[in-house]
């Protein structure tokens, strides 16, 4: 029997441990036992019907509610501490509305029944589906998620390693962009591009993620499409993750995971949120955050937020200067049927590209000044966003609903900045020469579904089914050339001293179309009380056409086509206890590639699959979830150069589907509430991801990414006491190095620390201070190229963040 390698048996191992302590941990009592327990809520008042589904989610507890019975009924809500039944009672309060509880964590609303005609319900449970949001909770996580399987399932019933960032942990540490986020969640490592610091490509377990999802509406970021996707999260309520293959849902892609933004929504009640703060490097940020109903009755809802930024840099030279706005109208077309439209445009201006520091011509770091600015003045990168959305939902009989979601965007970036390379014999002197792109992408997703539960076998099951689509056309264009080079003297260099003078010269240019198309179904399974199967599978339809480079005249080919690919999914969920679960799942994902065989025929797609085992636990009426997993994903089909039929030097470059990668692991994560008043998020992952098979030799059983570490750790807390809320954030990484023939360039492992501390003067405002790289450690956190005479870049020096925040 073959021996399973010391690094999974170690996995395991751990796996176990981290299961052991978790089973260690006190029993929490069943809802009804906590029925007499105060909780904190923080619930806005408005319309009934999602007032009572928020409730009921952060008790765990499930509300049967005719949609009928609820229309144009409106609460005052809840703020401060209540029992589960003084909650209802207080939503409740002049509703004309009694809740029956029907035990096992289960309500039914319903009129009061008289003495001789008690009233009949046709009850519609609505709590499984609702998206109260983060917002106003407190938590930095939420009870349930739909991101892995369209299936809106609680983080214990997701047999996948999965994450979220909610909307009061953006808060406390200024989480504000994406890259922000990503710099919070576990398990996921960010990569700077090469031309501005607001480029960025993330990666999960050895590869990177090829969609940022809005809403669950996949975008592309592969190719030159970083550039284009991005998000303030000014709009935003809470981040979702996945991490392995997430083909279900996503389509074709890679098999690293899924980042789902999930946008803030209208409430009835009126809200005016707004912020403003000043801080290092002359950064001034402020934010405002408008909505309410529009009429009486709170059926129609609107609100709009917007950001504006600008701030230099702890680089000389280089200034950003960011605006947002957002604007989301939501109405109640019938009692059962809701109609969203929206719209955001975001333009970020960055005025002196800094590409770089150059190493030594042998990798070693010049150590030069974290200040140090080696580009041109009037270089810039111009990036404007816009988007369009709209969704549509109607809840129909015995707790179905269907959905259907659209969204476009239309974004570009223009850039003109110099690059720097090295000059043999002179180590202290750089050949500086000037370059310029454009590039725009134009994209359409839509996506219809309709789910709900059904009684198979005497058991209540949930499915879903569902159809997408997506467009994307990405364009790319020089716009500037070199005429001419400079000198850069190292030590003497005046950024100010030349102005760019190039032109374009002989333009390349660039074109890719692609269509995607699925259809699929998931469902959860309930095939005993403790067992729960998750079965999934997706038919996906993908072309793309290219222009491939050239200079006058696009000759369009149609360079991928994959007609009618499955994708399965399947996992099996376990209940231990009450509060822990084991789970095995087995995922797929493909990716098409361009690489073609000896006859012309392009190689067949890239195949992941993820294998995932792992225990999870929630505790403390599930405000606290961990998890601990171990996970192996094989990637298939890569190509490697065909040397029997296409010998190196002969006139046909030809390759063969044979090349393979492994990527094996451990994911472990806690997130959520340890006490009241006290949330943490945080988690160690270790990837190890190498090649088993590959066109050269040397490279088998040899790491894919030496720059990307191994070792992850991520950790953010806060305790609130009284009008105080202190916190603090660990990152960690191992070390990290690239090693070429004569070139060896290495960051060690570091670690970071940042704190933060808010005052609440009293109920409406708050004073709050966020302090990064606290003790001022100094890594790089790019690395440079044996190529380059740049792309070596320092991490943030110490900064310091005032703000007032102002919440009605």
């Amino acid at each position: 029997m073959k021996q399973s390698p010391p690094r999974l048996q170690s996995a395991a191992l751990a796996v176990l441990s981290a299961w052991a302590m978790l089973l260690a941990l006190p029993a929490q009592p069943a809802l009804a036992q906590a029925s007499t327990a105060l909780q904190n809520f923080a619930i806005p008042a408005g319309a009934l019907g999602p007032a009572l589904s928020q409730f009921a989610v952060a008790l765990g507890a499930s509300i049967a509610i005719d949609s009928n019975l609820v229309a144009g009924k409106t609460t005052r809500g809840l703020n401060g501490s209540y029992t589960a039944g003084d909650g209802f009672a207080r939503l409740l309060d002049g509703t004309g509305l009694e809740l029956v509880d029907q035990g096992n964590r289960s309500y039914t609303l319903r009129k009061p029944a008289v003495a001789d005609n008690p009233a009949a319900l046709s009850a519609v449970t609505v709590s499984a589906q609702a998206d109260p949001g983060t917002e106003g909770t407190g938590s930095y996580t939420s009870a349930a998620m739909n991101t892995a399987t369209g299936l809106t399932l609680s983080q214990r019933q997701t047999p996948q390693s999965v994450s979220v960032v909610g909307r009061q942990q953006m808060d406390d540490f200024h989480l504000t962009t994406l890259q922000d986020v990503a710099q919070a969640v576990p398990g996921i490592y960010s990569k700077g591009q090469a031309v501005s610091d607001q480029e960025t490509t993330y990666y999960a377990r050895g590869f990177a993620v090829s969609q940022v999802s809005v809403d669950g509406l996949g975008l592309d970021v592969t190719g030159f499409n970083e550039r284009n996707v991005s998000a303030d999260m000014v709009m935003i309520d809470r981040v979702e993750v996945v991490r392995g293959a997430t083909g279900l849902m996503q389509g074709a892609g890679a098999p690293a995971g899924s980042i789902n933004l999930i946008r803030k929504r209208p409430t009835a009640v009126p809200l005016f949120n707004a912020s403003a703060s000043v801080g290092s490097w002359h950064d001034r940020h402020v934010t405002a955050d408008v909505g309410g109903a529009l009429n009486e009755t709170g059926t129609l809802r609107a609100r709009v937020a917007g950001s504006w930024r600008d701030s230099d840099s702890f680089v000389d030279v280089v200034n950003h200067q960011n605006a947002t706005l957002y604007g989301i109208v939501e109405g109640e077309l019938a009692p059962a049927t809701t109609l969203a439209v929206g719209f955001s445009t975001q333009q970020t201006r960055t005025n002196g590209v800094f590409v770089g520091l150059p190493t030594f011509a042998d990798g070693r770091h010049m150590d030069l000044p974290r200040s140090t600015y080696l580009n041109n003045a009037d270089s810039f990168q111009d990036r404007d966003n816009d988007v369009l959305f709209a969704d549509l939902e109607h809840q129909l009989a015995n707790g179905w609903r269907a959905r259907f979601a659209a969204t476009h965007i239309d974004a570009s970036s223009d850039t003109r900045n110099t690059t720097n390379n090295r000059i043999d014999g002179q180590p202290y002197q750089l050949n500086q020469t000037e370059t310029g792109w454009k590039y725009g992408t134009r994209q359409s997703v839509a996506d219809a579904r309709i789910s709900g539960p059904v009684q198979w076998f005497g058991r209540r099951h949930e499915v879903l089914a569902g159809a997408s689509y997506r467009s994307d056309a990405s364009t790319a264009a020089q716009s500037w050339d070199s005429l001419s080079s400079r000198t850069v003297d190292i030590g003497n260099w005046n950024p100010y001293q030349y102005q760019m003078v190039g032109g374009v010269v002989a333009p390349y240019n660039w074109g890719r179309k692609t269509r995607e198309k699925g259809l699929y179904a998931a469902a959860n399974l309930s095939l005993a009380d403790p067992l729960h199967l998750v079965l999934g599978g997706r038919f996906g339809w993908y072309t793309q056409d290219v222009t491939g480079w050239y200079e006058t005249a696009a000759t369009w080919k149609r360079s991928l086509d994959e007609s009618a690919r499955f994708t399965p999914y399947a996992g099996v969920v376990y209940d231990v206890s009450r509060q822990h679960s084991l789970y095995a799942s087995a995922t797929k994902i493909f990716q098409p590639q361009s690489a073609m065989d000896v006859n012309g025929n392009t190689l067949p797609p890239l195949a992941g699959t993820n294998l995932e085992l792992g225990v999870k636990g929630e505790y403390f009426d599930r405000k606290l979830n961990a998890s601990a997993a171990v996970f192996h994903i094989d990637q298939t089909n890569r190509a490697m150069r065909d040397e029997v039929n296409c010998p190196t030097g002969g006139r046909l470059s030809c390759s063969r589907a044979a090349g393979e990668v492994e990527s094996e692991g451990v994911d472990l994560q806690v997130s959520g509430q340890l006490a009241p008043g006290w949330q943490l998020t945080g988690g160690y992952t270790y990837v190890l991801a190498k090649y088993t098979k590959d066109s050269n030799a040397a490279n088998v059983g040899q790491r894919t990414a030496t720059d990307e570490p191994r070792h992850l750790f991520k950790l953010f807390s806060s305790y609130r006491l009284g009008q105080w809320n202190l916190g603090g954030s660990v990152y960690a990484q191992d070390r990290i190095y690239r090693s070429e023939t004569g070139y060896n360039t290495a960051q060690g492992a570091y670690a970071i620390a940042g704190l933060s501390a808010g005052y609440r003067i009293d109920r409406n405002w708050q004073l709050r201070v966020n302090v990064d790289n606290l003790f001022d450690r100094r890594y790089y956190s790019a690395l440079g190229y044996s190529w380059s005479g740049g792309l070596d870049r320092y991490g943030a020096p110490r900064s310091v963040l005032v703000s007032l925040d102002y919440r009605m």
